[in-house]
């Protein structure tokens, strides 16, 4: 089972102090602490979101591979693998909002279940994307506020 969910939320502050909210470091800021991102090459911490840069963290129903796939001063998209569960990509690009303090948030998950507990996450994502995009602002404007 393969879905594709996009969505968008406001932010209220410009796209280039958005943008680092969604880099594996700047995550840590409002995803809690079960978002621990660790760095096979120690080094890669420095810089991130570099593309090429390997990350895992740990989730439900196994540990997560993530590869920064592209970068620019506006987007960044990862590859998620989630061994006998999922695989896809995510990504997040942060346009202008309606002023110059704003930000139009874009996120794209486009997931593959490799399993049956794999289309389960994949079924709950689809049917709850909304609220889990809505919980990511709520978080990230509680962080900023």
């Amino acid at each position: 089972m393969r879905v594709v969910c996009e969505g968008r939320f406001e932010l209220p502050l410009p796209p280039g102090e958005a943008l680092p909210y969604f880099t594996p470091e700047g995550e840590r800021a409002w995803a809690g602490s079960a978002w621990e991102p660790v760095y096979p090459d120690p080094g890669a911490a420095v810089d991130d979101s570099a593309p090429g840069t390997v990350f895992t963290t740990e989730s439900h129903g196994g540990d997560a591979t993530w590869v920064v796939v592209d970068r620019t001063d506006s987007a960044i998209r990862y590859a998620r693998f989630v061994p006998g569960r999922i695989a896809g990509t995510i990504a997040v690009r942060c346009d202008p909002g309606a002023t110059a303090r704003e930000t139009e948030v874009t996120v794209t998950y486009d997931v593959t279940s490799l399993g049956s507990e794999g289309a389960e996450f994949v079924e709950r994502l689809h049917g709850g994307y909304d609220a889990f995009l809505a919980g990511w602002r709520e978080k990230i404007v509680a962080v900023i506020a």
